[in-house]
């Protein structure tokens, strides 16, 4: 035996001996050559100790129906990339983003379905800027630092790099991360490692560069000892620009950048499809993406692991030894150890035996002690207090556990403890359920109130049960009180979350519908009325859309504060959601609902103050009555939300309800769903609902084309052609105007691309923008942008913008236009006249030209006020170096005086009315103006 275990010592030992020799006398020999394909991670995928396709598949969980609605509602995801990123993402030679990340994105898309859009700007600062401003959803390739995780979300790694050390060949002075101390090395400006470097090597002299292959190009030209880069980056510049003099020296640090995809902070849905996109990649999905970029390297012998492995080669074989000489000794005592051994175990088993017969005896004590709980319960300090009293119901004892919860000694909490009682109606029943405790009825668990040393209350859930002596007498009762004050505040808690609104303290939807029935129960009963009133916020969605949710709900808060001010202690007043809010006014009669709707009305049009900004909202209250109009909540909601439609059309600012109001806020609700899906389509063939028409502005006194002004128009799949003064109201009011407006400036720049394209001298096209586009700050550089990507110029356009609008907010308008004028867009004041504009805004628009509204234009000849104030509109304007136009001319007298007067342009169905666009080239072409004019001309005359 002996001898045996011997020999397969020594031929271990032979066999390890050899092994190690040759490994060792390989490494100084030769150079040893690896080839990219042992370092992969830095290519995307992690190929350790197995390949890809050994390695377990990743757990994917498919999108749920919120996310893959979520999608439908926000696609294309923009995606930002880094240009100057080989080979994870750069750009080609016909400047097409490529790489591995690409590929990765791409196939992501694939898989899920998502569509993805590539951000054109690629320089790495004005991505990171763009994500920021919201430009973008996603960065395609981040490092996630602490610092980053506080603006942004991450996925797990899409690419995984290591930093490595570059030199020349023609130096060898680095073999190590140690020894670029006191080189010139050259660095990435703007890369997160850069400073780590400098804070790990302050003597390292920096030699910035703005990209990876002047950092390479500075080290073959030896203007630096040495770069420290990315692996792969490195070594696909190297063979894409032949640097034939670089090698790799050594690893600086591994996997210690890798990069993740980046996400907006407000977007959590899509981080969690963004994970679920790189979890769907299968192992021979990176693969092929990491062959596709593969590329062959070769790295320099590390003298430094030769050695290293020839110290551990000899350290195992002077281990090795020692345990030849230890299993020699070992055997000697073998056979001793094995009979000491039984020895041993026949004393445990009878050392066992004697074990289990005093625990049974000890057990059976216990049993029968007549403190077996005392000690658990005693142990128990945080929640649990365990006490006796007697038949007169006075405490015996208590266990120490009331002083860790209550504060109060034991000593002093016995006998009587009435004075620590509160005055809860609960613990008036101790008395009766202590009697029925003692005479052995089963009494189920109940609660009690009790104050702590500090006065703060704690309540307790009890459970008693009798005592006996040893005559089966009763003695008194012992019982546990469990403290349940925590669980009780939850409960509390978990009610106001679910009745109670978070942000202004007011009743919710869900417990204003109980009051309401509640209220409709005991109106019947008692034979009264009561009213319902549902109040909406006005301009609030404009507001919160712009300047944030943070000053909506600090808008919302004070709504709220003054509404209850102003409200009964008797009146319920609810948030409803959003901007609504419900009241409900019991024992009311319709006299009395409009007072109060009145005086609401009244105190939510003063100021607001936000920020340090004054708004003004208002509000419309539509009002329904019990039992007049419904005898149940959902009716009487229904009812004062129908009416409260037909509040927003009037001066008044309230209305009750009626079947007229019904039949039109179905209607009204049907034309804002139909405009809300049309919207959403985002069509621009000429089949669609939604089209642009165009009509002649005409130079006077000749009549000559100078241009057009494009007018919306929508035809209702099921109710046909709808006017613009009705649905441009729906729109403001429902916050689609914004969609509408960039629909409409969208077509408008599509249909003008076309014309210039065939040659047709259209002049300029105004485009009509509504007074809520105004609150947008950055309306000016949307136009700008959105004309951009349609292909059109801005010198092709003018803004008409409303003499109203403009005065709703003058000097956030003034700056907006100043913007459009700067980049060559004209602007027009529309409907000039109506809107009482001072001359000292009116001095300082930038508007290049004025239009007179048609109800001046309309009675210019019967009326002598309407002609003074065109006369006036006329010379005003010349004098500050503007245009002027007429709206509505109609007939000839109107275009006659308009002409005597010095009126620059014309407008009207005198000319022509609006058109399509084909029938705009087909009237107003080159080939046939001309025509057009003279006869004109001589109508004229």
């Amino acid at each position: 035996m002996k001898n045996v275990k011997l020999a397969i010592a020594l031929s271990i030992l032979l066999a390890l001996l050899a092994t190690l020799t040759l490994t060792v006398t390989q490494g100084i020999a030769a150079k040893t050559t690896q080839t990219v394909a042992a370092t992969s991670t830095e290519l995307g995928v992690q190929l350790n100790a197995v390949t890809l396709t050994d390695m377990p598949a990743t757990h994917y969980l498919p999108l749920t129906k919120e996310e893959r609605l979520w999608l439908d509602n926000n696609q294309p995801i923009r995606v930002g990339v880094d240009g100057n990123f080989p080979p994870y993402s750069f750009l080609d030679e016909n400047n097409q983003p490529v790489g591995i990340a690409i590929d990765t994105l791409e196939l992501i898309g694939k898989k899920l379905d998502i569509e993805f859009v590539i951000d054109k700007q690629s320089s790495w600062r004005k991505v990171i800027s763009n994500l920021d401003a919201k430009k973008i959803d996603v960065i395609l390739t981040m490092v996630r630092t602490p610092e980053r995780e506080v603006n942004y979300l991450f996925t797990s790694p899409i690419v995984y790099k290591s930093l490595v050390i570059i030199n020349n060949k023609d130096s060898s002075a680095i073999e190590n991360r140690g020894d670029i101390a006191s080189k010139t090395i050259a660095l990435v400006k703007n890369y997160h490692y850069v400073s780590k470097i400098l804070n790990e090597f302050p003597s390292v002299v920096p030699f910035y560069v703005d990209t990876m292959r002047e950092a390479l190009e500075a080290v073959e030209a030896k203007k630096a000892d040495a770069a420290i880069t990315f692996f792969a980056g490195a070594n696909f510049l190297q063979q894409k620009y032949l640097f034939s003099n670089l090698e790799f020296a050594a690893f600086y640090e591994r996997n210690s950048a890798n990069d993740a995809i980046a996400i907006r902070q407000d977007q959590p849905m899509l981080a969690a499809i963004m994970q679920k996109g790189l979890d769907v990649l299968s192992a021979d999905d990176k693969l092929k993406i990491n062959e596709k970029w593969h590329a062959n390297i070769t790295l320099p012998t590390n003298h430094q692991v030769v050695i290293e492995i020839a110290l551990v080669a000899g350290l195992l074989i002077s281990l090795l030894l020692l345990w030849l000489v230890r299993e020699k000794r070992h055997n000697r005592v073998l056979v001793s150890a094995q009979v000491d051994t039984e020895d041993a175990n026949r004393a445990l088993n009878s050392l066992r035996e004697k074990l289990e017969i005093i625990v049974s005896e000890r057990t059976v004590q216990l049993k029968n002690s007549e403190n077996r709980y005392r000690g658990l319960v005693e142990s128990l300090q945080d929640e649990y207090i365990f006490y006796q009293h007697d038949i007169q119901g006075e405490i015996q004892y208590v266990s120490p556990s009331i002083t860790h919860i209550l504060g109060h000694k034991a000593l002093n909490f016995r006998g009587s403890y009435n004075k620590y009682l509160t005055s809860n109606k609960n613990n008036l029943a101790i008395p009766e359920l202590i009697l029925r405790c003692i005479k052995g009825e089963h009494v189920p668990p109940f609660e009690i109130e009790i104050m702590d040393i500090k006065g703060a209350y704690h309540t307790f859930e009890v459970l008693e049960r009798p005592m006996y002596n040893e005559q089966n007498e009763c003695i008194g009762c012992e019982g546990i009180a469990h403290d349940i004050t925590e669980r009780k505040q939850h409960q509390r808690k978990l009610y106001r979350l679910s009745h109670f609104d978070k942000l202004t303290n007011l009743a919710n939807r869900y417990l204003f519908t109980l009051s309401l029935g509640q209220a409709i129960t005991s109106a019947k009963a008692l034979n009264q009325t009561f009213a319902l009133l549902f109040l909406d916020l006005t301009r609030f969605k404009i507001i919160n859309d712009n300047l944030g949710h943070s000053a909506g709900d600090k808008l919302l808060q004070q709504a709220a504060l003054r509404l209850t001010e102003q409200l009964n202690s008797q009146d319920i007043l609810a948030r409803f959601g959003g901007d609504k809010f419900c009241i409900l006014l019991p024992e009311s009669d319709e006299k009395q609902a409009e007072a109060v709707a009145l005086t609401l009305i009244k105190i939510l049009a003063q100021p607001f103050e936000v920020y340090e900004q004054s708004f003004i909202l208002g509000c419309r209250i539509g009002i329904s009555l019990f039992p007049t109009n419904g005898h149940d909540p959902e009716t009487l909601l229904k009812q004062a939300d129908a009416a409260l439609y037909v509040a927003k059309k009037r001066p008044a600012g309230f209305a009750f309800c009626s079947e007229e109001q019904a039949v039109y806020n179905q209607r009204r609700l049907k034309l804002e769903q139909g405009l809300r899906l049309a919207l959403s389509k985002s069509s621009f063939d000429e089949s669609f609902e939604l089209s642009a028409v165009y009509q002649s502005l005409n130079q006077l006194p000749d009549a000559g084309l100078a241009g057009f002004e494009a007018l919306i128009r929508w035809v209702h799949p099921e109710l046909g052609p709808i006017s613009p003064m009705e649905f441009i109201p729906i729109a403001e009011e429902t916050g689609l105007i914004f969609e509408l407006s960039r629909w409409m400036l969208t077509k408008v720049c599509r249909q003008l691309k076309e014309w210039h394209q065939l040659g047709f001298d259209f002049k300029r096209v105004s485009v009509n923008l509504s007074a809520l586009d105004l609150i947008n700050i950055n309306l000016a550089e949307e136009i700008i942008n959105l004309i951009e990507e349609a292909g059109a110029e801005p010198r092709w356009l003018k803004i008409e913008i409303t003499e109203t609008a403009l005065m709703a907010a003058p000097e956030q308008s003034i700056s907006t236009l100043q913007q459009l004028v700067g980049n060559g867009i004209h602007v027009a004041i529309d409907d000039f006249g109506t809107g009482y504009s001072s001359l000292a805004y009116l001095k300082s628009l930038p508007a290049t030209s004025l239009k007179i509204d048609q109800s001046f234009i309309r009675n210019i000849m019967t009326s002598i006020e309407d002609q003074a104030v065109v006369k006036a509109v006329i010379s005003m304007a010349h004098s500050l170096g503007k245009k002027v136009t007429a709206e509505g001319v109609e007939t000839q007298e109107q275009l006659d005086f308009l002409i005597t007067r010095h009126c620059d342009l014309a407008q009207g169905y005198l000319f022509a009315k609006p058109l399509i666009a084909q029938d705009c080239v087909k009237k107003y072409a080159a080939n046939n103006n001309q025509n057009k004019i003279v006869t004109f001309k001589r109508s004229l005359k």
